[in-house]
């Protein structure tokens, strides 16, 4: 049975880009006058077309390192019961264990695969070549100082071999996982498997509590379909995608017998929250936006083909705040004009604001080919950002740790929804520990609108046509975000 809460959500949810039909689950019911339910909402569009798992390339994303099967490893298999009945199964060990080194995912500086241009009503022009983007990046003056950005560097593409540390930091000890496994008035136990120390759940768990209508695991392909809902992964690999959005878990899938292992981790603070916002038990009430235009004053940002960050993210902000504003929202600007805000004051406006969440705008750097959008949510405790200079290994627990569901859920509804919009490339939504996400006390995330160092990517940067379409889709993702958890937030009032 639905709860009284979903069923206000899915009745005020409306149509997007590709059509969701079927009843399965809680997370794909709809309801009365064929009205969608939380995902069509939610990722705006994203395309539910069947095709196998893409293979990442080297400009998007760093290989993960082959994962060892499951099945030759110690393991230990738990079904847990609703009501607390708690059976146990163990089988055969050998040695080995299945490890997370620190750092889970590098872009490298390479061609990504192309994306079609937004459709937009700009002036055609021809593409910029490589001789002039270094022409024009060469007459712009100076160029942001090391250490200004939040970890001293711009953007994981600027990363090479001869960069990069030549030994990893060694796999820190797992932590044990606290989170309470998600539950429903199904009475759908979980399958836990130990794996090194760390908890997985079985690919038929997931498939059998979320109600798909099929599971398949096809060579390293990983599979779990329902009529209006697709959940793509690869064993040995961290990247999932749920409706053709990518995400970037924080461990990879693994195989036991021939079956799929997702880690309880990611099941709880990514899979969980995506599925069924309206059980998130983060979620508080909001009526204001903090936008927080990236760098300003001394320091410019990324340098790009036709200007600095720095000036491109404080424009933006004013065409979000417009866009928000005639949705009805209050906003605060973090920095409404070009000065210098430090990164602990970015956060104390944001903390001082109530009913608010919070989104900082930045644009990328990278090689002149590097292209694409991604976002990104605080690390989890208990897991590496997706990016070696995105903070490392979350041990303790940061402030804003207390928002991790909301803070996911916020990401993907703006990221989904710019996605499925403009048909960028999709870099993911990602985990890192910026400081402007570390200790702020409300959701959070941080966007990084394209490569201004890609030469027809700055140039949409620049335009303002582009930043009042882009505004409007994270407008409409704010509103799809708070539609999507009304229900959450109204148990919380």
């Amino acid at each position: 049975m639905i709860s009284n809460a979903a069923r206000c959500l899915m009745l005020v949810l409306a149509a997007v880009s590709f059509s969701l039909t079927q009843v399965r689950a809680d997370v794909t019911a709809t309801e009365g006058g064929n009205k969608p339910g939380f995902l069509k909402r939610m990722f705006g569009g994203g395309g539910s077309k069947e095709t196998p798992p893409p293979t990442p390339t080297p400009a998007e994303v760093k290989e993960a390192p082959k994962a060892k099967s499951a099945s030759s490893e110690s393991r230990e298999k738990i079904t847990i019961k609703p009501k607390g009945t708690v059976s146990k199964s163990s089988s055969g060990s050998s040695k080995g264990s299945s490890k997370k080194s620190g750092s889970t995912e590098t872009a490298k500086k390479s061609t990504p695969e192309k994306a079609a241009a937004p459709a937009l009503p700009e002036k055609k022009s021809e593409p910029v070549k490589p001789e002039e983007i270094e022409k024009k990046m060469a007459n712009l003056p100076g160029q942001s100082k090391a250490g200004d950005g939040e970890f001293g560097t711009d953007d994981d593409d600027k990363q090479t071999a001869a960069t990069k540390p030549a030994t990893p930091e060694p796999a820190p000890a797992p932590v044990t996982p606290t989170e309470a496994l998600p539950t429903n008035t199904k009475n759908t136990g979980w399958q836990v498997v130990k794996v090194g120390g760390r908890d997985y759940v079985t690919g038929e768990s997931i498939n059998s509590f979320y109600r798909f209508s099929s599971y398949k695991v096809d060579g390293k392909h990983v599979w779990l379909r329902s009529n209006n809902l697709i959940l793509k992964a690869s064993i040995g690999s961290q990247e999932v995608l749920i409706n053709n959005i990518k995400f970037i878990m924080s461990f990879p899938v693994l195989e036991s017998n021939g079956g799929a292992l997702f880690s309880r981790l990611d099941l709880c603070k990514l899979i969980d929250p995506v599925l069924r916002p309206t059980y998130i038990t983060d979620a508080e009430p909001f009526d204001t936006i903090v936008l927080d235009a990236g760098h300003g004053g001394h320091d410019a940002g990324a340098r790009g083909v036709y200007g600095y960050e720095k000036d491109f993210a404080l424009k933006m902000s004013h065409v979000v705040k417009d866009a928000l504003q005639k949705k009805g929202f209050k906003v605060v600007l973090s920095r409404p004009v070009d000065s210098f805000v430090t990164l602990s004051g970015r956060v104390a406006v944001a903390n001082a604001t109530p009913r608010s969440i919070f989104i900082s705008l930045h644009f990328n750097s990278g090689g002149s080919a590097a292209t694409g959008i991604e976002t990104f949510a605080l690390t989890p405790q208990g897991s590496s950002a997706s990016l070696e200079r995105g903070g490392g290994f979350n041990y303790n627990g940061l402030t804003g740790n207390s928002h991790d569901s909301a803070n996911i859920a916020l990401a993907t509804a703006v990221h989904a929804m710019v996605i499925s919009r403009f048909k960028f490339v999709d870099r993911g939504i990602k985990r890192a520990q910026w400081s402007v996400l570390t200790g702020c006390k409300r959701p959070g995330i941080l966007f990084e609108g394209g490569f201004v160092t890609n030469g027809n990517e700055c140039r949409l940067i620049a335009s303002d046509t582009y930043r009042t379409s882009v505004a409007s889709a994270i407008a409409d993702a704010v509103v799809n975000y708070r539609t999507a958890l009304r229900g959450a937030m109204t148990k919380q009032r």
